[in-house]
């Protein structure tokens, strides 16, 4: 995986004017197929963005100012559900024995947008961290399908996702349940804070009822 240096310029103009932002409770993705290596591609431009930099109160351990944020972008095609992360975290560690108290990205879905309190047969959380290691959990997480790369930049990274997902859920006009979140350890070997994009408890690892949705533009 490439990990670079990219230029405070080029992150910024990722996110450009053409990609507005999306209902706090709906985010969208647009057709398109990604290479995915870490690098912005010009299609990415057009993709709505949504925010992650929700607290979650309880379990805040430094200042809210400090906590880990991302602005997000969506794209699919007829195999893959694509994700770009631009992160912005001052301070990366990689130090905790736990997958989810390293920085890292999180991407939830309910496939089928049941909004269950349990997770049901297809839901599944996947998890980047900063340096591109994989790992996730839920009934329908498979590890063979996902698929990352990451780069770091002058003011955090980036993480670019594709994952794998049975193409009868991947239609134009179809809706997912969607929650995303960022993991932050600000240099103390543990987690110090989580940013949500829609719902601000710490149950979205096993609970799908309070979801955002997901539309396929």
């Amino acid at each position: 995986m490439t990990r670079l240096l990219f230029p405070l310029l080029l992150v910024a103009a990722a996110i450009s004017v053409e990609a507005a932002e999306s209902k706090t409770d709906v985010a969208q993705a647009i057709q398109g197929t990604p290479e995915i290596d870490g690098k912005i591609d010009d299609a990415w431009k057009k993709a709505p963005a949504v925010h992650v930099n929700k607290p979650i109160t309880d379990l805040l351990a430094i200042d809210p100012k400090e906590i880990a944020t991302a602005a997000v972008q969506f794209m699919y095609d007829d195999e893959h559900l694509y994700a770009l992360w631009i992160v912005k975290d001052s301070a990366l560690s990689a130090d905790s024995s736990d997958d989810w108290a390293q920085d890292s990205v999180e991407l939830v879905l309910d496939k089928n947008h049941q909004g269950s309190t349990f997770y049901e047969d297809e839901d599944a959380q996947y998890r980047v961290n900063f340096e591109g290691k994989l790992s996730g959990q839920g009934a329908g997480y498979d590890a063979g399908d996902l698929k990352a790369a990451t780069v770091k930049t002058d003011i955090g990274y980036i993480v670019e996702m594709a994952i794998r997902i049975d193409n009868t859920e991947l239609k134009t006009g179809a809706k997912l349940g969607l929650e995303l979140q960022v993991n932050d350890d600000h240099d103390s070997g543990s987690r110090d804070a989580i940013a949500k994009w829609h719902h601000t408890e710490d149950d979205s690892w096993e609970d799908t009822s309070n979801f955002g949705t997901l539309e396929l533009k």
